[in-house]
């Protein structure tokens, strides 16, 4: 059996003034598989649950197949959060912090540059619109949709797009469709004031 050797120790180094975010080991194996995962695992929050979840000593475990053979991988690994939050419900806030983590752990995932680059454009470009005016409602819906989408095609095996490349009528419609929404809502809401 081969010995293990470690790194000469920097004794000028000391450790960063932040703890780094840890998602769920749910997330991160739905990373590494390339898989759709809500954003949320990557939130504060749902970094939060990850730092706090540590595995005991007796902690279960689930038979796991793999292309190279059977594994072993703790039972909580395996589970999704009950708190999870879908794209569509983020806050504007939840989604401008989870991206940084998303992406770096997409990073330490070995996704393919271009992929993960095509991402931190891409939220660039969603703070950009944001600035522009857009409305942040519809840019969270346009982002679920992009996202979601781009990983059906990965799983279907076709090529994806580049997310970067924002599709302008697309989020139009989506705009539309929010305007039409929470104007139908406001008509409710008059109605049923006025038969008070």
């Amino acid at each position: 059996m081969e010995k293990t050797t470690f790194p000469d120790l920097d004794q000028d180094a000391m450790i960063g003034d932040k703890v780094p975010n840890r998602p769920l080991r749910f997330a991160i194996n739905k990373i590494k598989a390339m898989e759709y995962i809500d954003l949320w695992y990557f939130t504060t929050e749902g970094c939060k649950e990850g730092s706090q979840a540590v595995p005991t000593a007796s902690a279960a475990f689930s038979i796991l197949n793999t292309e190279t053979g059977v594994t072993f991988q703790p039972v909580d690994s395996a589970k999704p959060s009950k708190k999870a939050i879908i794209d569509e419900h983020l806050t504007w806030e939840q989604l401008m912090t989870a991206r940084h983590t998303f992406i770096a752990t997409a990073n330490q995932a070995g996704w393919p540059q271009g992929s993960t680059q095509s991402f931190a454009e891409f939220y660039i470009n969603l703070e950009s619109l944001k600035a522009d005016g857009k409305n942040p409602r519809a840019l969270i819906l346009y982002h679920a949709v992009v996202r979601r989408q781009w990983h059906e095609m990965l799983k279907a095996g076709d090529k994806p797009f580049n997310p970067s490349r924002i599709n302008q009528n697309l989020l139009t419609d989506l705009e539309n469709q929010i305007r039409d929404h929470d104007h139908e809502a406001l008509q409710r809401q008059v109605s049923r004031l006025s038969q008070c």
